[in-house]
């Protein structure tokens, strides 16, 4: 059953994700790629009102701004695809974003603008892409975006994922002149390897005990880190 969390920006909805997570998370045996782990896991649906908003990004991020920075380049501007890895994001969502933008401009309503990252063999590779599947909807005058992901570490990944990937829906809104709407944030296994246990633990309390200042960072804080447009 899915777990549903309802946050006003990004950085709250980090926060709320990984409260749920450690609160209701059932511990599985799991074999990734090259170890063995027990894992505490939920299935997600996080729906965020204003991905624009502050506070917008945690400071569970998993490094500092200039890491986020960099990674936020990576999905929007593809400047890691050249590291010969078997394929990036950005590689995979790219090729379409523009045929999206085109059919959104054709018809503002559509049900077409739908981008599914994990095509044809690669999902049965020994590298599946943990990113699926990009939507992009017009309800009530703005642009939203539904995000899913097959499989999503909450503490490693999750709060760049989200930070990152809600920065493409801001970019398609601005290319087709049109307010940027809500975001809905689907885990179908979101996750806490048992080597992490004690880190979701300590932010859990962070999120209680902490002010603002020491949970979250400002965009214009990130923006000093970004060299380029976002």
């Amino acid at each position: 059953m899915y777990r549903y969390v309802h946050a006003p920006t990004v950085g709250i909805g980090v926060e709320e994700a990984i409260k749920a997570l450690n609160e209701y998370g059932i511990e599985q045996e799991r074999e990734n790629q090259d170890w063995k782990d027990t894992t505490k896991e939920i299935q997600l649906c996080l729906d965020i009102d204003d991905p624009t908003a502050e506070p917008a990004i945690s400071r569970c991020i998993f490094g500092d701004l200039k890491a986020l920075a960099s990674y936020d380049h990576e999905i929007l501007d593809g400047t890691a695809d050249d590291r010969g890895w078997k394929y990036t994001y950005h590689q995979l969502y790219s090729r379409f974003f523009d045929q999206c933008r085109d059919e959104l401009k054709r018809n503002i309503h559509t049900r077409r603008a739908c981008i599914a990252l994990g095509q044809g063999d690669i999902n049965f590779s020994e590298d599946p892409p943990c990113l699926q599947m990009l939507m992009f909807n017009y309800v009530s005058g703005k642009l939203e975006m539904t995000i899913i992901f097959r499989s999503n570490d909450g503490v490693k990944a999750f709060p760049m994922n989200i930070h990152a990937i809600s920065l493409i829906q801001q970019r398609m809104a601005r290319e087709l002149g049109v307010p940027v709407g809500p975001l809905h944030y689907i885990a179908n296994n979101f996750h806490c390897y048992s080597r992490d246990y004690d880190i979701i633990g300590n932010y859990c309390k962070t999120f209680e005990t902490a002010n603002e200042k020491r949970r979250f960072y400002s965009m214009e804080a990130l923006l000093k880190e970004f060299d380029g447009e976002i």
